[in-house]
């Protein structure tokens, strides 16, 4: 039963994430209480809190740096509140690599290989010169770049996590 609502959360985000570019905050919230409270009952709420904390954490630093939405950094919290560390790592590296794959088919659709390449080596010189801080230009709030809605991304990593169990 766990499964299906984890699995329907999952397809609820990337909707509307594919829909409006944005994650409902309500629809995050009530997956963290109800991740929080699910793993209370199962008697694993540390690995749950320990998971959403440090998605949380990451999720945090990359909006600080612009390179995920407010929407993403909530979503990731969620995800560890309701998966619990294992399942959550798992699902992060599999919408990682999801979300990798849209980029890449983004990229590719639109002819911008040779930007996307500039654009990496400018950010590059960027950290080296300036460290940890946003590009005035190439971050999620330009909407001129590809830009993959990680909702959706994410769902593929709920899905798999939640399948191989």
């Amino acid at each position: 039963m766990w499964e299906a609502y984890v699995l329907a959360f999952a397809v609820t985000a990337a909707v509307a994430d594919l829909l409006w570019r944005r994650i409902p905050f309500a629809l995050t919230a009530l997956g963290v209480i109800s991740g929080l409270t699910y793993h209370l009952f199962l008697g694993d709420i540390g690995s749950s809190a320990a998971a959403a904390a440090v998605g949380f954490g990451v999720g945090l630093a990359l909006f600080q740096l612009r390179a995920v939405g407010g929407g993403d950094v909530k979503l990731i919290t969620a995800l560890g509140a309701m998966l619990g560390w294992g399942d959550w790592l798992q699902a992060v590296y599999v919408a990682l690599m999801a979300a990798a794959i849209m980029a890449i088919a983004g990229v590719i659709r639109r002819r911008i290989l040779l930007q996307t390449l500039s654009n990496i080596l400018t950010l590059i010189r960027h950290v080296q010169q300036r460290g940890l801080r946003p590009h005035e230009t190439i971050n999620v709030n330009n909407p001129a770049l590809v830009r993959v809605p990680f909702g959706a991304a994410a769902a593929v990593g709920m899905a798999y996590a939640i399948i191989m169990r």
